[in-house]
Formats: structure tokens, C-alpha cells, sequence
């Protein structure tokens, strides 16, 4: 009997899985269908042990269908009524689950990572831990009655990296659920069961927990800006470096002078090479409140140790910048210009660096300044389209970062992690990708 782990990166094994293609899929559909309104020739869809990779539900109905133990990696769910439907200890990795209903869905041991699931509708489902799987080609597909298997993992709902912002939780059982830097911005979990539950470096931005029981729960640098939890049965419940309404350093209304004028003595320390003028330093600041920075030079920047969460620095000009150890998580650098720039042990989690600048810097005295991200978190990352020649990548946490169309020439990725990066085919028969 062979175990088919349905969380292992970056695929599962699909040997024993029945493959679908999109013609045998829309018959099963339409055959459901006609079974949902009492016609003839309607069967309902039976599809457990399927391979469905890649395949289109948009839109369509499938309440009450049973999937058990299938793979839906990179599946489009997007709109589609899934309400009662059976996903026990399926593969939902990177699936487009957009405002898709599953109200009182059976998830129990499902994996999500990596899954867009904004406006999901999960009212009353059960995403509590499950069995992991087992297929014998004469027995058919199994459940084994272990809290683990035998890698150590358990067969709880893993939806780490999972965007569910807006989404509706109230009253699911999502005991021991992993929601691991899950961008849960406003989805409301009231009345639900979280007892210990992952939610370690969670976006909770403006959620809900009213009247949840949160029991053993790991809240661990979750972010928690303007949650509801007053009324929240928490027992035992790790908050250790959760970012919430707090300041979260030094104020920039503690600073010396107004943002205005550090602004524009940095400005006269750039364009007078150092002779005059003060060098901006806003290191240790909180600045999730600072204005825009669109508009700004911060060349040469040193903001070590700053929280910048969920800043906007799209198109901002900031090469050379000392970011190190910050906290940049879900921070927009789409088309900044990056060039040179110190990330290195930075928080970077979901952060967008599309078509951003971020090959070296030719300084006079030192030709290649490499942007450094030596040791940062760039889990759920975007790299699309950024030129990231010669980048440092070293001991980085790549995981589930996407690079598609990105240049890396050149860059250094030795020792980082990279279950389940997503890039173009010449990045990936590369190390370390290959290797994953």
C-alpha cells in the first residue's frame, strides 16, 4: 500500500491519481448537473482519486460532488458552488478558489498553500485535521486513523500562504488548521473553533474573532491591526511579537523634525555628496502611518530595523537603502527602483516586487553593489518581471515565491529555500530549484 502525502512540495505523486482532461470533465459537470434537477441521464459527480490539475470549474455547480483525496493543483474553482462537497485530504495548492461557495464543505486534512481563496464562503465547513491517504490499486483509496503521518505531519487543513481576505469562516471547526502568513485581511471567523490553530504571522487586518474559541493558538508576529477579539475565549494564546494598533517603534512624531524637513536635509546631503544637509536615518520607526512616498528621493536611505507594513512604495526611488531586519511584509515595490538595496534578515512576506530594479548598483570605489537578501523571509513573494541580476539570494526563504519572468543572471540562491517556487522552466532546471 503506497502513502500519498497531499501537502508534500511541490507535487504530490500522481501515478495511482485518474487523470481528467477539461472534454471528460464538462461531461462529468453537466451530468451533475441534471442530477441536481431531477433529470434523466444526471448522475452525481463522483471523482474521488482524480488528478485535476490545471482543469476549469468556473462558475459552474457542484454541490454535494465528492472528491476525496484528488489534486486540484493550480485547478480554476473561481465562482463555483461547492457547497456540502467532500474535499477530504485533497490537494488545493496554488487552485483559484475567488468567491467560491463552501458552505459546510467537508476540508478536513485538505492542503490550500499557496490558494487564492479571496470571498470564499466557508460558513459551518469542517476544516478540521483528517486521515492522510492511502491507495492500493486493488483496495481502492483509504484513510489511515493516525493523528500523523509517518514524516511527522499532521493531517490538519494546511492553508499557510492562502489569500482569504473577505472570507467567511463563522462557525467552522478549524481545530488545528495551519493559516501560516494566510492573508486573512476582514474575514470574519465569528463563533468559530480555532483551538490550536496556526495563525503565525497571519494578515488580520480588520478580522473578526468575535465570540471564537481560540484555544492554544499560535498568534506568533501575526499581524492584528484592528481586530475584533474582545470577546474571544483565549486561552493560552502565544501573541509574541504580533503586530497590532501598538506602536510598533519610535514614532515619527518623536523624531527631531518634521518628516518635511528630514525629507529635504536628505535631499541637500544627496545633491551636495555629504557637505550639507543630515543623511535620513528612520531606523527602529514605526512608519505604517508615514504618507506616501511615491514622490520622495531615498537614495541611501537607512531604515534598519522599521516597520513598513502594507506601505505602498510603488515606483519609489530608493537605491542602496539599508532595510535590514525590517518589516516589510505585504509592502507594493512594484517598478521601484531597488538597485543596491540591503533586505538582508528583512520580513518580506508578500511582498510585491513586480518589474522592480533590483540588479547591482555601480558605485564609484565599489563597481557591484548586490541587492542583498542574505536570510530574508520572501515566503508567497511576487518576482514577476523584476530584474534581479546578480542578486543574493543566500539562505532566503523562498517558499511559494513566484519568479515567472523574472532575469536572475547571475543571482546567488545557495542555501535558500525553494518548496514550491513558481518559474519559467530555465530558472527551475537550475539550483537550487532542481533539486526541489
Amino acid at each position: 500500500m503506497r502513502q500519498i502525502n497531499f501537502c508534500a512540495a511541490p507535487m504530490p505523486h500522481t501515478r495511482n491519481l485518474v487523470k481528467l482532461d477539461q472534454e471528460a470533465l464538462d461531461t462529468v459537470i453537466r451530468r451533475h448537473e441534471l442530477f441536481q434537477k431531477g433529470r434523466a441521464g444526471g448522475a452525481r459527480a463522483q471523482l474521488a482519486h482524480h488528478d485535476l490539475s490545471h482543469l476549469v470549474f468556473r462558475e459552474k455547480n457542484l454541490s454535494h460532488a465528492d472528491f476525496s483525496g484528488s489534486l486540484f493543483y493550480e485547478a480554476d474553482l473561481a465562482g463555483a458552488n461547492l457547497d456540502y462537497s467532500v474535499f477530504y485530504a485533497c490537494d488545493l495548492r496554488r487552485a483559484n478558489l475567488h468567491n467560491t461557495s463552501l458552505v459546510r464543505a467537508d476540508l478536513r486534512g485538505a492542503c490550500l498553500r499557496g490558494a487564492t481563496m479571496t470571498g470564499v464562503n466557508l460558513s459551518d465547513a469542517d476544516l478540521r485535521e483528517g486521515s492522510f491517504a492511502l491507495f492500493d490499486t486493488g483496495k481502492g483509496l483509504s484513510f489511515a486513523a493516525q493523528e500523523k503521518t509517518p514524516g511527522g505531519d499532521t493531517g490538519a487543513v494546511d492553508l499557510r500562504g492562502a489569500a482569504l481576505s473577505s472570507s467567511c469562516f463563522s462557525g467552522a471547526l478549524a481545530v488545528n488548521a495551519n493559516f501560516e502568513d494566510a492573508d486573512l485581511n476582514k474575514a470574519s471567523f465569528i463563533r468559530g473553533d480555532l483551538s490550536g490553530a496556526n495563525l503565525s504571522g497571519a494578515n488580520l487586518v480588520d478580522a473578526n474573532l468575535s465570540d471564537c474559541i481560540l484555544k492554544n493558538v499560535n498568534m506568533r508576529g501575526a499581524i492584528l491591526i484592528r481586530a475584533s477579539i474582545d470577546y474571544s475565549k483565549l486561552i493560552d494564546v502565544d501573541m509574541t511579537g504580533a503586530l497590532t494598533d501598538k506602536p510598533a517603534g519610535k514614532l515619527l512624531s518623536q523624531a527631531a523634525f518634521p518628516l518635511k524637513e528630514l525629507l529635504r536635509q536628505h535631499k541637500l546631503w544627496l545633491d551636495s555628496k555629504g557637505l550639507s544637509g543630515a543623511r535620513l536615518d528612520l531606523s527602529d520607526y514605526d512608519l505604517r502611518t508615514a504618507p506616501p512616498w511615491a514622490e520622495e528621493d531615498l537614495t541611501m536611505l537607512i531604515a534598519k530595523r522599521a516597520v513598513w507594513f502594507g506601505q505602498n512604495l510603488s515606483h519609489v526611488c530608493m537605491p542602496a537603502a539599508q532595510c535590514e531586519k525590517s518589516d516589510m511584509r505585504n509592502c507594493n515595490f512594484e517598478s521601484a527602483d531597488l538597485r543596491g538595496c540591503n533586505f538582508s534578515k528583512a520580513n518580506l512576506v508578500g511582498s510585491k516586487f513586480s518589474r522592480a530594479s533590483l540588479d547591482p548598483l555601480i558605485l564609484k570605489g565599489d563597481p557591484l553593489l548586490r541587492t542583498n537578501f542574505t536570510g530574508a523571509n520572501l515566503r508567497y513573494t511576487d518576482f514577476t518581471y523584476a530584474n534581479l541580476r546578480n542578486a543574493d539570494f543566500a539562505g532566503a526563504d523562498l517558499s511559494f515565491a513566484d519568479f515567472s519572468g523574472a532575469d536572475v543572471q547571475d543571482a546567488v540562491f545557495d542555501g535558500a529555500k525553494t518548496a514550491g517556487v513558481k518559474a519559467d522552466g530555465s530558472i527551475l532546471n537550475k539550483p537550487p530549484f532542481a533539486a526541489e
